[in-house]
């Protein structure tokens, strides 16, 4: 199933949400217009608050509560690509050259703490405690996860549990507050929530394991930024932890003097030659499927919809994808 076919249940809804979401965006400052002109050109495929919405559908009529949620959760993730951008001194984003490749890193931090800003505010709107507390405890995972691949992701040595952690925060933490709560609006209950919860959770670790996968065996023109970004800015993967764990001493050592220097064309080659035979993108596929399978099964008890149907296919979307 395409991603057309897959949003299909909420193309009103999220017809309504691309306003609304650019309507947040409207200031009396120039800057912050133009940036905000150039990151709506440069929008991705809105797939966490098209989550949000397929999660409210499986139980009703998705409101103005479930869109606000949606725009919350966009603007946390929006902020925190531009902040990585300048982390990982990204000259390409979607496609399009990053925001601090056109104003500086200065302009570019502000603007993604301003995001953040904007995003607090509208959780203050919610009218759930619990809603507020789920989102805000998903933020402060996502910023625990960066700041852990900060001190932790370039180290060859890093081990697989630290790995799922990191991506269990950075990535799959939105992800799983957004489908949880999108549930909670329509069904009013948290069991269902619960189940939505962890369904978010593996949806969000199988998808960032094929992230991952792709920055292997991707087509830097198809995912818009150029494979080996990750080796490249010191960050290790799955694909990678997995084959220099399975490489005698020596072989490994050489990887990691490579990676750990200036990386080439020729040198990053190499390195995805090393990881295919050492296992390593066949096992970090495997780990998506897993992953992929365990969401799937959170929405056993959730009756038939084409919502629910939505969501067990984004799931293969997840990792099936070419960028």
């Amino acid at each position: 199933m395409d991603l057309r076919t897959i949003l299909a249940p909420i193309q009103d809804d999220l017809a309504v949400f691309e306003q609304e979401f650019k309507e947040m965006f409207r200031s009396n400052i120039d800057v912050i217009d133009q940036i905000a002109d150039h990151l709506i050109r440069a929008k991705g495929k809105r797939l966490r608050p098209a989550l949000v919405l397929l999660s409210a559908a499986t139980h009703g009529q998705p409101r103005q509560d479930a869109i606000r949620v949606a725009a919350i959760v966009e603007l946390i993730h929006t902020a925190t690509l531009v902040h990585d951008d300048v982390v990982d001194e990204a000259t390409v984003r979607r496609g399009l050259p990053s925001l601090n490749s056109i104003w500086d890193n200065h302009v570019s931090v502000l603007l993604g703490d301003y995001l953040l800003a904007k995003a607090l505010t509208l959780i203050l709107l919610l009218d759930s405690r619990d809603m507020m507390l789920t989102i805000s405890r998903s933020t402060e995972r996502l910023s625990k996860g960066e700041l852990l691949q900060a001190n932790q992701g370039a180290d060859p040595d890093i081990t697989e549990a630290e790995y799922f952690e990191i991506i269990g925060d950075k990535t799959a933490s939105l992800v799983s507050a957004g489908c949880e709560i999108g549930a909670f609006l329509t069904s009013g209950s948290k069991d269902v929530a619960a189940c939505f919860r962890q369904y978010g959770e593996s949806l969000g670790l199988a998808f960032q394991i094929a992230d991952d996968l792709l920055d292997f065996v991707g087509d830097a023109d198809t995912i818009g930024k150029p494979t080996g970004n990750d080796v490249r800015t010191g960050t290790v993967t799955l694909p990678l932890i997995r084959a220099l764990q399975r490489a005698p001493h020596a072989e490994a050592a050489a990887i990691r003097e490579i990676i750990d220097g200036e990386i080439d064309d020729g040198d990053w080659q190499r390195v995805i030659e090393f990881t295919k035979a050492r296992g390593g993108i066949e096992y970090a596929r495997q780990k998506a499927e897993a992953f992929a399978a365990t969401a799937k099964a959170q929405l056993n008890s959730v009756k038939d919809s084409p919502a629910k149907r939505s969501l067990l296919a984004m799931v293969d979307y997840a990792i099936d994808r070419e960028k």
